[in-house]
Parts: C-alpha cells; sequence; structure tokens
C-alpha cells in the first residue's frame, strides 16, 4: 500500500459540503484572481466521465518547483512548506484541483474551542498540533493554487521537468484521488460552490495525517488519522470544530414522504423499489447523498418524467461517519439544478441479500438502518408508506399501522402506513409466535420464535431428540419407531414462552414513560426477536435481543452472570422502549447531542426499574456498576474509561484509545448526568421530591416533540428550574455542570480528615475534603454523613469543593467516628 493511502478514510466526517470555484491556470498564470470562468464553448461532462477524469489526474512532472517557505493558512490550520518540491496536476477543463509535495513542511493548528483543545491533547498529548512532515497530497477546489503560484511567481521560481515525479507520486496518487473525485464534482455541479481543502500529511512523529477545511460539513475543520485497533479500522477525530464566524449551513435537500415496495423471495434475497419525495431546502444543487446498504445494488434510477438520473453506489463520499458504516453510500446526480424550495421524486429500483438466517427459522434484517435508500441524519422527519411481499411461512412486523394483510398462494402481502412523521421506519420477519396485551389504552403486540438461534442453542446445551410416533406396518403391527416422528426440542429454551408477561410488562412500562414524556406516540407498539445482543427502538416497533425474551433460568445456562441477566432483563426491554420517546419522538440535533437520548431512555428505563424491583435496589446497583466502570483503567494502560472522552464527543469516543469507548461512556455517564440533575432538582419534604425533575423531562419533550434537542436546549431547561443550590457560580448558570460532567471529562475521588471536639452538648466537626482525579477548579457539592452504628447515616452537611482542599466545619449533636462520603449516590465520585 503506498504510505499516504491509509489517509483515505478522511472523508469520515463530511456530510454535504460545499465548495468556491476551481481556479483557471491561465488566469492563475496571469496574475488574475483564480475565479477564471469554464469556457463556454466547453459542455459540462457526465459526472462519470468527470470522476474518471478527476481520478485520473497526475502531477505535471513538466513543471516541478522548488520552494523555500511557502505559506498557506486555512481557518486554524497554518502550512508551511519550508523547503523541497512541490508540483501541481495537471488541469482539467482549466482548472487545477490538486498538488504534491516532497521536502521539508510544518503544520501548526490550534483549535479555539476548549473542548477540541483537550480532545488533541488525548490523542498527541497538547492541546495543539504541531509536526514536521515530509510529503503532502493536497486536493482543493478553492484559491490554493492560486495562493501558491502566486509566491512561486513572487519569488522568481521558474518549474523544471522531472519525470521522477511521476515515479514517486503516480501510484499513490491513482489510490487517493477517488476518495475527493465525487466531493469535487458536487461543486463542479453546483451554482454555489464553496471552499473545499484536503491536505494527506506523512508526518515525522506521526505518520500520516489529515487536515480538511470543508464548507459542506456542520464542522468544517477536521485534523484526525486512521489507525487500526483490535484488528479493526478506525479513525482518530483529533478535532473537529466549526470554522471561524461561519454560519450553520441547513442541509440541501430533506425529505417528504417514502414509498417503499419490498419483495423477500424464497432464498431471502430482496428485491425493492423506493419513491421519495423531496424538497430542495437550498437551491442550485444537483447532488443528493443518499445512506443505502452496499448489500444491496441499485438497478435504476429515475426522475419525475421517468429519465434516468447518473448514480454513484460505494463510491468513497463525504458521509458522516463513513469508517463506521463502510460504503454505504449513494449519490444521486441531477440532470439541472434544484431552486430553492422545489419539490420533486426519485423512483429507485434495488436488489440483494440484507436479511439473513441465525439457524432454527430466526431470522433477521441485518441492515436495519440502510435496507431502503433515504436521506440520513435524526432531523429528517418524514412520512412512510411500505407494502411487503414474503414466503407465507413466516410473520412479518413492521413500522407504522398495519392497513391490510392477505395471503395470495404461498405468498403473504401487507399494507403499511405510519400516522405520523418519523425519522426511520424498519421490519423484521421471522417463524413468529404472536401474542397481544393492552393494558389501559396500550396496545402491544410481541414476536418471538419457538426456538432460539443455533449459536445460543448450543451455548445453553440444548439438544434435539425423536419423539417416538406409532406406526403402523403392512401386516397392522403398531410399533413406536423415531423414523417420520416429530422433532422436539426438550431442552431448548422456548422465547415464545414468556410473550404474555414480557408484553404485561412493557404495556405498564409505557404507562410509566408517560408521566415524563407524555402518551404514548404510537397507535401500537410492536415487539420483535433478533439474534445475539443487539437491541434498538424504532418509532413503533422494538427489537430485542433473544436474551431479552428468555426466563433467568435460560440465561444462566447461556453463560450470562447476574450483572449480564439483570442488564437483558431490566435495562434493554425499557431503554429500547424508551426511545420510543426520547430518540424517535424527540430526536438530537448532531452526534454532540446523542447523549441525551442515550441518557434520558437509560436512566428513565432504570427508574420503572427501581418501581418494579422488591428490594429496591435496582438504580443504585446500576448507578455503582456504571461509575465503577468508568473509573476503572483501560486494558493494558493507566487512563480511565472516563479518559476516553467527554459525552460530547459522541460517536468520536470510539477511538484507538478505546474502541469501545462510545458503548463504555455515553450510556453510564450519560445516565450519571440525569441522576444528578434529578437529585439536585429533589425537594425530599415535598409530596413529591421530584417534581421538578419530572417537569423538566416532560417540559423538553412537549417542547421538542418531532424535532431536535440540543445539550444547550437542556442546559437552558435546566436553568429554569433549578434551585439556589445549584447555582454554584451565581447568575443562574449551569455552565459549571455541563462543561465539567457533559464536555469534560474526570471522575473525582474524595478523601476525609476530621477531627471532633465536644462544646456544651454538641459537637464540632472540622476537617478537610481532598478532591482528586479532576481539574484543581472542578466544583461539586459533596454531601458528608456520620456513620451510626444500626442505622441510617445522619447528614452533617455540604461541602461545595474549592480547588483540592476544601475546610468544613460542622456543629452536630453526634461525635462521629466516621464519615461517609456521598452516601446516598447523588455524585459521580469515588470515596477513597
Amino acid at each position: 500500500m503506498p504510505p499516504l493511502a491509509r489517509i483515505a478514510t478522511l472523508e469520515y466526517m463530511g456530510g454535504g459540503v460545499r465548495a468556491s470555484i476551481l481556479f483557471a491556470l491561465s488566469t492563475i498564470l496571469l496574475g488574475g484572481d483564480g475565479r477564471g470562468a469554464r469556457p463556454a464553448d466547453v459542455a459540462p461532462a457526465p459526472a462519470h466521465a468527470l470522476n474518471e477524469a478527476l481520478n485520473a489526474l497526475r502531477p505535471n512532472f513538466h513543471e516541478v518547483y522548488t520552494v523555500k517557505n511557502l505559506d498557506l493558512r486555512r481557518d486554524a490550520i497554518h502550512l508551511t512548506f519550508e523547503q523541497g518540491q512541490i508540483a501541481f496536476f495537471d488541469p482539467l477543463q482549466g482548472e487545477i484541483t490538486g498538488a504534491v509535495f516532497m521536502g521539508r513542511g510544518h503544520i501548526l493548528a490550534v483549535p479555539r474551542d476548549i473542548t477540541e483543545k483537550a480532545s488533541l491533547a488525548r490523542f498527541l498529548g497538547a492541546p495543539l498540533l504541531d509536526e514536521e512532515f515530509h510529503r503532502a497530497y493536497l486536493r482543493f477546489d478553492d484559491k490554493t493554487a492560486a495562493e501558491l503560484l502566486s509566491q512561486l511567481r513572487e519569488k522568481g521560481v521558474v518549474p523544471i521537468e522531472d519525470p521522477g515525479i511521476s515515479e514517486e507520486w503516480n501510484e499513490t496518487v491513482a489510490s487517493l484521488n477517488p476518495w475527493h473525485s465525487l466531493r469535487i464534482i458536487k461543486d463542479l455541479l453546483s451554482e454555489h460552490r464553496q471552499p473545499y481543502f484536503y491536505a494527506g500529511l506523512l508526518g515525522n512523529r506521526l505518520g500520516p495525517f489529515d487536515a480538511l477545511v470543508d464548507e459542506r460539513r456542520e464542522e468544517q475543520v477536521l485534523l484526525g488519522q486512521p489507525k487500526e485497533a483490535n484488528g479493526q479500522a478506525v479513525f482518530d477525530v483529533w478535532a473537529s470544530f466549526r470554522r471561524a464566524n461561519s454560519a450553520e449551513t441547513p442541509a440541501s435537500f430533506a425529505p417528504l414522504s417514502y414509498q417503499l415496495e419490498t419483495i423477500v423471495q424464497t432464498d431471502l434475497n430482496l428485491t425493492g423499489s423506493a419513491t421519495l419525495a423531496l424538497r430542495a431546502t437550498a437551491g442550485g444543487e444537483r447532488t443528493i447523498p443518499l445512506e443505502f446498504s452496499s448489500a444491496l445494488r441499485v438497478e435504476s434510477v429515475t426522475d419525475d418524467s421517468g429519465h434516468a438520473l447518473e448514480f454513484f453506489q460505494g463510491e468513497p463520499a463525504d458521509h458522516q461517519e463513513i469508517a463506521a458504516r463502510g460504503s454505504d453510500a449513494l449519490t444521486v446526480i441531477l440532470p439541472a439544478a434544484t431552486a430553492a424550495g422545489q419539490a420533486f421524486h426519485l423512483k429507485l429500483t434495488y436488489r440483494g441479500h440484507v436479511i439473513n438466517s441465525a439457524g432454527n427459522g430466526v431470522y433477521y434484517v441485518g441492515e436495519h438502518g440502510s435496507w431502503y435508500p433515504h436521506l440520513s441524519g435524526p432531523d429528517n422527519f418524514a412520512s412512510y408508506e411500505m407494502k411487503f411481499r414474503w414466503p407465507r411461512q413466516l410473520q412479518l412486523v413492521a413500522t407504522g399501522q398495519k392497513l391490510d394483510e392477505r395471503e395470495d398462494g404461498d405468498w403473504r402481502e401487507s399494507h403499511w402506513r405510519t400516522v405520523k412523521l418519523v425519522t426511520v421506519a424498519g421490519f423484521n420477519l421471522g417463524d413468529y409466535h404472536v401474542a397481544s396485551v393492552e393494558l389501559a389504552g396500550i396496545k402491544v403486540d410481541l414476536y418471538a420464535n419457538s426456538q432460539v438461534e443455533q449459536a445460543l442453542q448450543q451455548r445453553t446445551g440444548s439438544r434435539t431428540v425423536m419423539t417416538p410416533v406409532p406406526h403402523t406396518d403392512r401386516l397392522g403391527n403398531v410399533k413406536p419407531v423415531l423414523e417420520g416422528g416429530v422433532t422436539t426440542s426438550t431442552l431448548a429454551p422456548n422465547p415464545a414462552a414468556i410473550l404474555q408477561s414480557l408484553g404485561e410488562e412493557i404495556a405498564q412500562a409505557s404507562q410509566f414513560f408517560s408521566k415524563y414524556g407524555g402518551p404514548f406516540p404510537y397507535d401500537r407498539l410492536r415487539v420483535s426477536q433478533v439474534p445475539g445482543t443487539f437491541g434498538q427502538g424504532w418509532p413503533g416497533l422494538l427489537y430485542l435481543p433473544t436474551y431479552s425474551f428468555l426466563s433467568r433460568e435460560s440465561q444462566r445456562r447461556a453463560g450470562l452472570n447476574v450483572t449480564t441477566q439483570e442488564h437483558f432483563t431490566e435495562i434493554v426491554p425499557y431503554h429500547e422502549e424508551a426511545h420510543q420517546w426520547w430518540g424517535n419522538l424527540v430526536s438530537w440535533h448532531s452526534y454532540r447531542d446523542q447523549w441525551i437520548c442515550e441518557g434520558l431512555a437509560n436512566y428513565i428505563a432504570l427508574l420503572f426499574a427501581e418501581s418494579r424491583k422488591d428490594s429496591g435496589r435496582a438504580l443504585n446497583d446500576w448507578l455503582v456498576r456504571y461509575r465503577n466502570s468508568l473509573d476503572s483503567k483501560l486494558p493494558g494502560k493507566e487512563d480511565k474509561v472516563d479518559s476516553s472522552g467527554p459525552l460530547a464527543m459522541g460517536f468520536r469516543l470510539r477511538s484507538s484509545l478505546n474502541p469501545v469507548g462510545y458503548e463504555e461512556v455515553i450510556y453510564a455517564k450519560a445516565t450519571w448526568v440525569f441522576h444528578m440533575l434529578r437529585m439536585m432538582l429533589r425537594e425530599p419534604q415535598a409530596k413529591d421530591p421530584d417534581e421538578r425533575f419530572t417537569l423538566l423531562v416532560r417540559t423538553l419533550t412537549d417542547s421538542h416533540r418531532d424535532g431536535v434537542l440540543t445539550t444547550s436546549d437542556l442546559e437552558r431547561a435546566v436553568e429554569k428550574v433549578m434551585t439556589p443550590s445549584m447555582d454554584l457560580e451565581g447568575g443562574r448558570s449551569m455552565a459549571w455542570f455541563f462543561d465539567q460532567w457533559v464536555r469534560g471529562t474526570g471522575v473525582p475521588h474524595y478523601k476525609v480528615e476530621f477531627t471532633v471536639q465536644q462544646s456544651g452538648e454538641q459537637y464540632v466537626v472540622k476537617g478537610v475534603l481532598h478532591q482528586t482525579g479532576v481539574p484543581a477548579e472542578f466544583l461539586a457539592r459533596v454531601p458528608l454523613f456520620a456513620a451510626r452504628p444500626g442505622g441510617r447515616p445522619a447528614l452533617l452537611g455540604t461541602v461545595v469543593t474549592s480547588g483540592e482542599e476544601t475546610s468544613f466545619r460542622f456543629v452536630t449533636r453526634l461525635a462521629p467516628k466516621r464519615i461517609l462520603i456521598d452516601y446516598d449516590l447523588t455524585l459521580l465520585s469515588q470515596a477513597d
């Protein structure tokens, strides 16, 4: 692999970019401003021809420049080509779109945002990028060529011919170009180009890494590096932030509706068609980025008039999280630029294999989120109408309201329609048993197999035996024989056995959740079994893992310990159900806000588990587990799990530092954040101690219904209901809390030293509370309790920390022999 080939994962953080005008070589050489227009007599090439031409571009070895101290600034990124050779790409239609450099160079990048500085420090050991490099691959459609050539001209540098440039670079350029061609095409076909600049650098210390400033991204500036962790490719996003003084740019297209027709063949292959009704939110665009499974191949794309449209499938593109989703990218090229507000349709046909068998009649749709072409994003609410045709022996369940279902020979057909706007649709099928439960107007349909998947059957030690069946031979003798008998599973767990009880609990949970989120948002809830440990909550449809359908005894036989059993029994079903409100009814704005929906869903699910568990310890048990997990060390490292990054990093928590960082941090810490907010808002003496917290969640849900929620929205909402004791910085601001727990890292450790002196009938308790594991300026209200033999500890008072050591003084009628720190688990912390 060429030395810079791995830089191709740059587009990882893409997501719709606009770029400015490419520059004509003739204009540059004449000293113009680089805004040369395409010659009027040159017809625009079809998109695929443009793609091939852009991929085929190579450095022009006839004009190689010897450079010294060339400067290039792109927002917070400063590149210096100190000494070496630079060669520009051959022009395409008179425009230069790239260059390569060999020699000695330097990059300095300093993010403005403190969170991004901390992110850089986690990866690089310093809050800035300061690196020497010796090779650079540049792609751009801004003024880069004009600026560099202008500096060369001012220095009087005359280009020379050097065929060695081709030998040195052609293979690397050939492998890297396809990652940028489609991005540049978007601008070539747009009426409103905006700057795009990429530098793939080979650092002396860091190896290959990327620097990007791209106006089509919501966060235009990105610094990062492709890595490998646990045998899997990851992309470490060192820093990602908005360009200085940039305005928020909405997506170019929004969905109105989807009409999907899907046929599941007997061999589980899928053929389908999708009609997308879209609206152009901004005019002048011709490229539409869609998400679509790479396991399905598009056969055709047509417009309203039935004319075939060009499309790119599986091409590297500026698609958010491309490193995680692979090549699930589809780009459709319109014949003409759209006008703002214009509505139009696309029709796509496709086929492929996205449905898999786990054995024993257990099937699953492997591409839950990309089995149909759609505009991706948590804020893309639309209506859905879906028709399915599938083998008659199976049951099918989907999102929306089922309008009808009928049999047609060996087939079944059904028709579904969403009753409200949703962001995603899904389906599942299997050899299901079906049960229905209705409680207080909440309708729950459950679908589960009578057997577990083969892999799980082997883990439970199950075996299949033959039941003897009476058989009459030719002489009339009746004999019990196995041949031709009926197979039964005597030891295998039966997921369908607990459908009724599970349905009742899920209905009860819906009643419980409505206190915080309002009435159940959809006409009914359908719950379907999927193999493995995967769970997901789509609008009106839950995918629950087989483990959640099993009894505790069956889970134990499958090898699950008590904690894991409680995970699949107490959390997974109700966490996914809670997503009906927080995740579907209310979505998140960006990856930085996703923690809100995950944290709320998990915390409210735990409150439900607490309400129905005899011991009343479900919540505290899980809080302790989450705290200990966050405060544990990463495998083979001294760093803690919490150091993987703050909640605001979202999916960026998955990195080479911790490949499972998202899973380990988001659920645990987000749950604790909402618990701490609830504890701070609590009024123990009130009739309903949690009234403030309930009002907070209910108001947030109602005010953002069918919309998106941001961390800033949550912060402002908390400030409206905060108590005086929460105002640690003054000004009725909760910035201290969100800076520490959402935008920062660290789990504080506390240790107390104290003395007791009698004063009359009372005792004076003096001491120092030591705080470590967090920055010195970390603020917290830490309750201290006096331990009492055989009874509940007595609250001495609360210490507001002010540095590594905070003095305290309490007067009490008790003479404490031992002081307990945060006995009631109100604060994410450890007591040493």
